[in-house]
């Protein structure tokens, strides 16, 4: 049981009532817009802002921001993390057990790197089965088969098409961007050719279908989004104008602007085609709101030297060591009338409470904007929040 201890050292309980937990439920707003290959974030230039990650990407845990990056022959400034081969065989989960049994030996370190980014990636595939397609569509076949029950689009195989066999256009969004999952009917999809906005698709029906909303197919259903796992599947391929670009990077030929190219970032030849990706996330923010009294006759001493009058030297003799037991407590109560000094009254102001775990370990510190005049005959309550 946590508890709040005042500043003369003694502490108090938080009792049953005074503890309450809550989740706050948040949606923060996300917005892609990639153009020529480049991915950008909340319309943000990471590349300036921070050079060491990516632009379109977070860095998961805040490590190496703005330190020198690594140069050939010269020390650097980037931390990184390492762990050291022993019995208990600890590893990275990106060095194999085959090359960590092989190539190190016990007591060598095993280093990996900061920063550690994550950004969105988009993977296109043809109608034809393929290994790399295969592969994927496996992993989520049973998602995909677990939401055709809130809707057909989800299949994996049914009347709306096999997905072995279509055209995909695959786009990842990692956890850190949209929290717990992703928000019904916040995603917007968004296709430009030379600034004008050419189709529109969004989940309007909150049922995981992406639905063409303006454009040459509106009311067409060109993919579904996986909301807890972050996947927006789209299985259009259907010419939504009659604008033609190099859209893979492979060939030069020039090819409709369709859903299936949606997000394209493999061509920096496409300069006329841009795509903005909209959602908002579902994040929970666990907090614990907890009540500090200070009751009558409580909190009425103070540590500060300033609570004392005259000097706090302690009285020292040759053979003796005492702190002064003359000191008087200041009396700081102020009077109406000028020259004269009002009756005694022991006064604090709480400036600061300390919070502890059930092993008197300061865990945090609230503090007061302006600190509480504490009189004896007065009784206060310190509403805390902690996020957890």
């Amino acid at each position: 049981m946590p508890s709040h201890k005042p500043e003369y050292g003694n502490f108090f309980e938080f009792k049953k009532d005074d503890i309450f937990h809550n989740r706050i439920k948040t949606f923060p707003e996300v917005d892609f817009f990639i153009y020529t290959s480049s991915v950008y974030y909340n319309n943000e230039n990471q590349n300036h802002e921070n050079p060491d990650t990516p632009g379109g990407n977070l860095s998961l845990y805040d490590l190496n921001v703005n330190r020198i990056a690594h140069s050939a022959g010269l020390d650097t400034q980037l931390i990184t993390p390492f762990v050291t081969k022993a019995g208990s065989f600890y590893n990275f989960k990106t060095v194999s057990t085959s090359n960590f049994n092989l190539d190190f030996a016990l007591g060598d370190k095993v280093e990996g790197s900061y920063p550690l980014t994550a950004s969105i990636s988009i993977d296109t595939y043809a109608a034809s089965p393929t290994a790399a397609k295969q592969s994927v569509l496996y992993s989520l076949r049973s998602t995909f088969d677990h939401y055709s029950i809130l809707n057909p689009h989800y299949a994996y195989s049914s009347s709306f098409g096999d997905k072995e066999y279509q055209t995909l256009n695959l786009i990842s969004i990692p956890s850190i961007f949209y929290g717990s999952s992703i928000k019904k009917g916040s995603v917007v999809l968004k296709y430009y050719v030379t600034g004008t906005v050419l189709a529109e698709a969004a989940d309007t029906n909150r049922d995981g279908r992406l639905i063409q909303t303006s454009g040459s197919s509106t009311g067409e259903v060109i993919g579904v989004v996986l909301y807890n796992e972050g996947f927006l599947c789209i299985t259009s391929s259907t010419n939504i104008s009659a604008h033609t670009e190099a859209y893979k990077p492979a060939d030069g030929t020039k090819y409709n602007a369709s859903w299936h190219y949606f997000a394209n970032t493999g061509s920096e030849s496409s300069v006329s085609s841009s795509y903005s990706l909209t959602f908002r996330g579902t994040n929970y923010i666990e907090t614990m709101t907890m009540f500090a009294h200070a009751k009558e006759n409580q909190l009425n001493h103070s540590n500060n030297p300033t609570f004392l009058s005259g000097t706090l030297n302690a009285y020292s003799a040759p053979d003796i060591y005492h702190e002064n037991s003359q000191a008087t407590i200041k009396n700081i109560v102020t009077s109406s009338y000028k020259g004269y000094s009002s009756s005694f009254k022991p006064v604090t102001y709480i400036s600061k409470i300390g919070i502890y775990d059930k092993d008197k370990n300061l865990i945090a510190i609230a503090g007061i904007a302006n600190p509480v005049r504490k009189l004896e005959e007065r009784s206060y309550t310190f509403k805390l929040k902690l996020d957890i």
